[in-house]
This record gives C-alpha cells, structure tokens and sequence, in this order.
C-alpha cells in the first residue's frame, strides 16, 4: 500500500517571518497520481522534498502507508524521486546506474539483472544500458532517471519537475510515457510542476498551491469547471480566465452584473447562489473563459442579451484557432474565436459574454460566490 498522509504539516526556514508551507493537509490513496501545482516559491518543491525526508518537518506529521516517517531516513521510507537534473553518474554505464540503489539495498545479482532489464524494455533504452550518460540526449537521460526509480519498485514515486530540462517534443511525449507507466504500474505517484498542462493532463487530482497554502484539490475538469478562488481562476487555463471587477445587482425579480461599461442579465439557475452568497454584492468580480466569448454572427444572434461591443487591438492565430484581445474601456476582453474569423485589430466587433458559463467571485476575499465558510480547498 503507498497511501500518504500529511496532517498539518508546516516548513519554517531560520529568518523567514511567514512559513514555507502552512498547515498542509492532505491524504493521497494508494496508487493516486498527485500533482502538485503553482508558481514559484509557492511551496511544493518543499513539500515533496519534506515527503521525502530531504527536508525535516517543523510541525505536523507526515505518513506512507501509516507508519510516521518524520524521524525515518530517505533511504528508509520505500520512496523513489525523479529530479530536475537527472542526476546520474556520468562515469557508470546506464545499467549501472539503474542498478545502483538496488545494490545498495543488497538485492541479488540475478534479480537486479531481471528488473533493470525489464524497466528498460518498459521505457524503450534497453540498447543504451552499455553506453555512459554523456553518450544520451536529454530525453533518454531522463528515461534513465525515470528508469532507475522504476527498479527499485517502492511504494510512492516522487517527481520534481522532470520534465522541465526537454524541449517541448520531448516534453510531451514524456509525458504520455509517465502516464502510461503509472496505468501500468497503478503505484502512487507524487509530481511537482509549475507547468498547468503538465498538472491537467497527468493528475488524477490537482493540487494548487500558493504562499504555501493548499489553495484548492481537485480532479482536473472539476479544478476546470469549478475554480474555489480567483487565483485558481487565474492559474489554471491559457489563456487566463477574463476578469471583470463589478457588481451585482436586483431589478424587478432578476438579477445584473453591472459595470462601468456593461450591464448583462445573470440566468435563473444562479439566483440560489448569489442569495445565498455570504460576499458582498456590490464587489464581486465576473469571471468568463475566452473559449465563452463568442465573436461568429450565429452566436451574437442567439445570445443577443449578452453582446457587448469592444475594440480588437491584437489577434493571435493558433493554427486550428485564433484568440482575439480587445478593450472596452479599461476593462480588456480575451475571445476564442474560429481560425479564419474576419476580425482584425483596429476593428469595433460584438462579442457574445456567455452568463450561462460566468464565474463570480467575491472581490476582497477572493472566494468563488459558489463556495461556503468553512469549505477546505
């Protein structure tokens, strides 16, 4: 088994006022693929690094498998990490370095021969175990490191931004690799990465970190769909959600989002929500993904009461896309359109702001008007 438990775990660093990860709690069942996500300095590297007994514990308790592994040594705690730098020994061969931490852990010969083997038919470098690291690109030093953590078949994989030495190739087919083995080998798995596609496409749950608070766990589409703050919002998706600060207001029986420049109907199904919501109505910030900003003359038709007009000053093709970036006023405005769309910059065009698809968030807390006190992210 290789479930994981953090129980209010907490980092501090000698002279830092605030701690690097703040009263972490999480539980990560046995043969989960976990990612950790979020910028710089948000606190994950630690977290992993903690898990993995490179960093000690200033409070809380970390467990594998129930047994509390604060004062164990690395070497002890059936774990297995991938770094950054592959670190590999430059004068042993490929074999030897996959077998290294087997040997230390006084395996047999002949059952080091049967693993490293067989990992390395698995990943497909089963013709480099002769050769020495300076003979590999950097994909296949990676299958390397990624190899020589497979041997040693531990109960928890720990991965630290792997990837992020490849170019973007070789990125994405890691990548699919990863995810395969981890179908394959239904072992847990524990991977940090400031990378959101990275973090959407291998998870099976999602960590977003920030300031070193957990700031909302989720399977990807659910962290998608349902964002619990505006940082969340922001972090997850390319581009960035649209944000636009307002308020929203009663009419007769309805409710409105109005600001400087716009006043757009909200539908029916959210007047639960905002009578419910513990915000403040008059400070809210509306939040749309530009795949729900719509430019095609069929959708301004339909939607009517959800045009706006607004000012093109850039367009980005994609290929199979184009994204357009427009102005109303101070507030900007990021539209998917079709690859071919006519809309250029320079150009006064009407958008469509989907409300069926809108996201509002309370402004000083941040909070998604969706969430309640006393939610865990």
């Amino acid at each position: 088994m290789g479930n994981v438990t953090f129980d209010h775990v907490y980092k501090y660093y000698k002279g830092e006022p605030d701690p690097a990860v703040n009263d972490f709690h999480l539980d990560v069942a046995d043969g989960e693929f976990l990612v950790m996500v979020g910028p710089s300095g948000c606190g994950k590297s630690t977290t992993l690094r903690m898990l993995a007994g490179l960093e000690e514990v200033s409070e809380g308790d970390i467990y594998i498998d129930g047994r509390l592994m604060n004062f164990v040594s690395p070497k002890n705690r059936d774990i297995a990490m991938v770094f950054q730098n592959y670190a590999l020994y430059p004068n042993l061969t490929v074999f030897e370095n996959m077998a290294l931490g087997l040997q230390l852990h006084k395996v047999a010969k002949s059952e080091i021969e049967l693993r490293v083997n067989r990992t390395a038919k698995m990943l497909e470098i089963a013709h480099f175990l002769t050769k020495k690291p300076s003979q590999l690109s950097g994909g296949q030093k990676q299958r390397v490191a990624l190899g020589r953590a497979l041997v040693r078949e531990p109960q928890v994989f720990l991965m630290d931004e792997p990837l992020s030495n490849l170019d973007a190739k070789l990125r994405t087919q890691t990548r699919m690799e990863i995810s395969r083995l981890h179908k394959e080998l239904q072992t847990t798995m524990v991977y940090v990465t400031h990378d959101q596609t990275e973090a959407m496409t291998m998870g099976t749950r999602i960590v977003v970190m920030k300031d070193g608070r957990i700031q909302q766990v989720a399977p990807p589409q659910q962290l998608y769909d349902e964002p619990r703050n505006l940082f969340v919002a922001g972090f997850i998706g390319t581009p960035q959600m649209n944000f636009i600060p307002g308020s929203i207001v009663a009419i007769d029986d309805a409710y409105y989002f109005r600001s400087k420049r716009l006043e757009l109907s909200i539908p029916e199904f959210y007047f639960p929500r905002i009578r419910s919501a513990e915000g403040n109505l008059r400070s809210v910030v509306l939040g749309i993904r530009p795949e729900y900003v719509l430019s095609e003359p069929e959708a301004v038709e339909r939607y009517l009461e959800w045009s706006v007009n607004a000012s093109v000053y850039m367009r980005e093709p994609l290929g199979s896309n184009t994204y357009l970036y427009a102005r109303m006023g101070e507030e900007s405005l990021t539209a998917r359109a079709e690859a071919h769309t006519p809309i250029v910059p320079g150009d006064s065009a009407t958008f469509v702001v989907r409300m069926d698809k809108a996201h509002f968030f309370d402004r000083d807390s941040g909070l998604s008007l969706a969430s309640r006190e006393g939610d865990r992210p």
